[in-house]
């Protein structure tokens, strides 16, 4: 029987021809592939492209309109940007290639943000589509609610907030968008010489640290890959996420004992398996398995490393050297083999298939 929506849609449609996914399987990897459409944003070796101004709707029938306008808005900045996003219902996602860095780059973009939030109630649209409005657009809100009903959410806040106790800075008595930025004027990333040379990184290492923006698909409980050992410990620093954070702390000097010795950044990927199932899951590759080995090699840069390193790493040299003498290595293994296991089943004691 044919299937109506899809004899619709192929009715719409000006060129081409539309296609029906009926097969549980088939549906599931085109939704992997629109869950993970933010990975085509990055373009390797250049800008990583931040949230700057990201998911503004308007009517979809003027999305082509405000399109025009938005890379005009862009031009004027001397910004370069991604687009994607639903466009069917006007929501548009996007990243730019923002200077958090200078002072001039900071005013550019507090100026960009107030323009943008104008552009997009000028067409009828939202603000936010879909992720809420936070910090970063909270002051704008009275453009598109009015200073009347802004007004309102301050004096109902009030009600149940007098001392400005929770969450402060957002919605009401918003913080401005260049505020509290992670960045800012005073970053300064430790400029390190690192073994793996991370080329599809703007700032190398530090732009590795920085790749993960905090969608969190690593912090799932089960399906996927990604994370093996936050799904067992349920810890945020167990996960690829926290991780990452970390990394960039240690690169911004913000960490207490700071550099390739930090403890806590240790601590932190002990538990990592270096299985690159971020690599694979993770929408913008994250790749905490290079990470993992750059640091430890920093960190036991002329230290002793522990005995299994150089029991799996210098396997080539033990099997080179145990290839001249074969007998007696295999009399050596065997003897402690055969003692482990004597004593295991001296634990287990007899069972239904004997001792």
């Amino acid at each position: 029987m044919p299937n109506r929506r899809a004899e619709a849609a192929g009715r719409t449609v000006s060129s081409g021809e539309t296609k029906l996914f009926e097969d549980p399987r088939d549906e599931a990897e085109i939704w992997e592939s629109r869950r993970s459409g933010c990975e085509y944003t990055r373009i390797p070796g250049e800008h990583s492209g931040l949230a700057g101004w990201e998911d503004a709707a308007v009517p979809p029938e003027r999305l082509g309109d405000y399109l025009r306008r938005w890379c005009a808005l862009l031009d004027k900045h001397g910004y370069t940007s991604v687009l994607f996003g639903h466009f069917g219902q006007g929501c548009v996602h996007s990243r730019q290639n923002l200077d958090l860095e200078t002072a001039d780059g900071i005013e550019t973009f507090r100026r960009f943000i107030d323009e943008a939030g104008d552009l997009a109630v000028a067409f009828g649209g939202s603000l936010s589509g879909e992720h809420g409005d936070g910090q970063l657009r909270a002051n704008q809100l009275a453009k598109m609610f009015g200073t009347e009903l802004t007004g309102a959410f301050a004096e109902f806040k009030r009600v149940w907030d007098p001392r400005g106790k929770m969450n402060p800075g957002k919605v009401v008595a918003a913080y401005r968008p260049d505020q509290n930025l992670a960045w800012g004027t005073d970053y300064r990333p430790r400029a390190v010489t690192t073994h793996f040379r991370f080329p599809e990184d703007e700032k190398g290492f530090a732009d590795a640290a920085n790749r993960c923006f905090g969608i969190g698909l690593c912090r799932r409980a089960e399906g996927g890959t990604m994370c093996p050992s936050f799904m067992v410990t349920r810890e945020e620093m167990h996960s690829t996420r926290g991780r990452a954070r970390l990394l960039f702390e240690m690169m911004s000097g913000h960490l207490r004992d700071g550099g390739w010795r930090d403890p806590h950044v240790k601590e932190a990927l002990d538990l990592c398996l270096a299985c690159k199932g971020c690599k694979g899951d993770c929408p913008v590759s994250v790749d905490m398995a290079s990470y993992k080995a750059e640091f430890l090699a920093h960190y036991y840069h002329r230290r002793i490393r522990p005995r299994q390193a150089y029991a799996l790493g210098l396997i080539p040299v033990w099997a080179r050297i145990a290839s001249h003498c074969p007998g007696l290595v295999n009399i050596m293994l065997s003897a402690p083999l055969a003692g482990r296991a004597g004593k295991w089943v001296a634990r287990r004691g007899p069972g239904p298939f004997g001792p």
